[in-house]
């Protein structure tokens, strides 16, 4: 019978408590975005070719060598281990998270036994059996019904970190990536640019040459020969700079691969230069629906308003259920045992009074949280949209201006050839032939650098697009 009151009153306990959820008073919303997303980017170039896949941008420059450089960075890069191994810590706060929903089950159990001879302490019994004797063991267990969605609010805001943790996986995925390519396509640009100054030292040596021969034939001054002197001396200490800068790229993208920096990767000799085309037909929705940095800014927001939730919780009663259930028999010497099994059953409840505004200032620090989590996601936005709309305006100005150079580049040749026929026919002295053909050398040096910048450009502008991992690789197991 009273056990059957007990379970009545349990059982009228939880009606009221549901009862209660019912009527909870909370109302919890995301403050609104102040962030209008445009219909598309102001930079980007009007076209009608469906868009560019952007998963594995670094495989439109058709460089078997760029490709391999890049996945091997993923895949042994220390960062990307970092990341993983958040993803998998996140996943197990997920799992404690989900625990709190279900009851908690555990065995107790306690042996015990002795000598002591309680009939006559002073004398032994001869059989050697112990005075005493006993056990007790039992089953507990323990639940609070989540009747207000405080824990369920838990579980979502553990789940949606655990879900930006993976974003971020993605996020270095993608930074990865692109430092990888862009090492390894400076470190092309460097080369180009030393073999650039071997080819200007040869040609400036045999200009001195020349020169000299001139000089002897009392053709030329020695200021003529100075300054070619001086503009080969220029150029021999511009070149230990450029391997120095070389040196440096390989070291980076060897730590990048996971390697020692002693391990210098070897390079190929680089291949003629090639750029793809920019990116086309992104539009900004979808490019912040793919950016890895936007979706786990939603994600924390996500989590800021289930933390509210719960916190809001804490002003409710909280209702708990307790079992306990066992055997256990205890015997003395001389004396009947005593054994039994029992159960026992309890509703706990708990209502917060006076807490000196604990709950509140709890509840008054996790909404300026959320808060603040809207916005950072709103900050993520625009600066995702600057960085495409830079990204454009930039590779579209230097595409113009590689035009304006490589005209420059040819007109300072022609120039450099027809000077060094005018001074042969003695119309120009030496140091005009010199001046000209350092023009024409410098020409080609602004080329090459405009080359590496659009390089770059392109590198940067498939980074702010939000290209360069793949949904499938958040698929992390040690």
């Amino acid at each position: 019978m009273k056990n059957r009151l007990a379970r009545v009153a349990c059982m009228g306990g939880v009606a009221m408590a549901v009862g209660l959820a019912g009527c909870s008073p909370f109302r919890t919303r995301v403050p609104a975005s102040h962030v209008t997303v445009p219909g598309q980017f102001s930079q980007m170039p009007a076209n009608t070719v469906p868009a560019t896949d952007l998963t594995r941008w670094w495989e439109a420059w058709h460089d078997p060598a760029l490709v391999q450089a890049v996945d091997t960075a993923l895949a042994a890069s220390p960062d990307i281990r970092i990341a993983r191994d958040r993803v998998l810590e996140a996943r197990a706060m997920h799992t404690v998270a989900k625990s709190a929903l279900y009851p908690t089950v555990g065995a107790t159990g306690n042996m015990m036994g002795g000598g002591m001879y309680w009939r006559n302490p002073s004398t032994l019994p001869t059989s050697g059996d112990p005075g005493t004797d006993g056990h007790l063991a039992g089953i507990g267990a323990s639940w609070e019904p989540d009747l207000f969605g405080g824990r369920h609010a838990d579980v979502k805001a553990a789940k949606a970190g655990m879900k930006a943790e993976e974003e971020y996986f993605h996020g270095i995925q993608m930074v990865i990536a692109a430092d990888a390519a862009n090492d390894y396509l400076q470190a092309q640009g460097l080369q180009r640019q030393i073999a650039l100054t071997d080819r200007s030292i040869g040609i400036l040596e045999q200009l001195r040459r020349y020169g000299q021969a001139r000089f002897t034939a009392g053709q030329a001054t020695a200021a003529d020969v100075t300054g070619v002197d001086q503009k080969l001396s220029d150029l021999k200490a511009r070149r230990p700079v450029l391997v120095a800068r070389l040196d440096l790229v390989r070291r980076r993208l060897a730590v990048l691969s996971g390697q020692p920096p002693e391990g210098l990767p070897t390079l190929a000799p680089p291949p003629a230069w090639y750029v793809p085309a920019p990116p086309v037909g992104q539009m900004p929705d979808t490019v912040l629906d793919r950016r890895p940095d936007i979706r786990a800014r939603r994600d924390q927001v996500d989590a800021a308003l289930n933390r509210l939730k719960s916190a809001k919780t804490d002003l409710l009663p909280r209702f708990g259920l307790e079992f306990f259930g066992g055997d256990g028999r205890l015997r003395f010497d001389g004396i009947p045992g005593l054994s039994g099994t029992g159960g026992l059953i309890a509703l706990t409840t708990y209502l917060p009074i006076f807490t000196a505004n604990r709950i509140q200032a709890r509840i008054h620090a996790a909404s300026a949280r959320l808060d603040a989590a809207v916005a950072g996601y709103d900050s993520s936005i625009l600066h995702a949209l600057a960085e495409v709309e830079d990204g454009y305006e930039n590779r579209l100005s230097l595409d113009g201006r590689d035009i304006d150079l490589t005209r420059a580049q040819h007109q300072a040749e022609q120039v450099a050839r027809d000077m060094m026929g005018l001074y042969t026919g003695g119309q120009r002295n030496f140091g005009d032939v010199l001046s000209a053909r350092m023009a024409a050398l410098d020409a080609q040096a602004s080329v090459l650098d405009n080359q590496d910048a659009r390089t770059s450009a392109t590198i940067q502008l498939a980074r702010a697009l939000g290209g360069g991992w793949q949904p499938e690789s958040v698929a992390v197991h040690k």
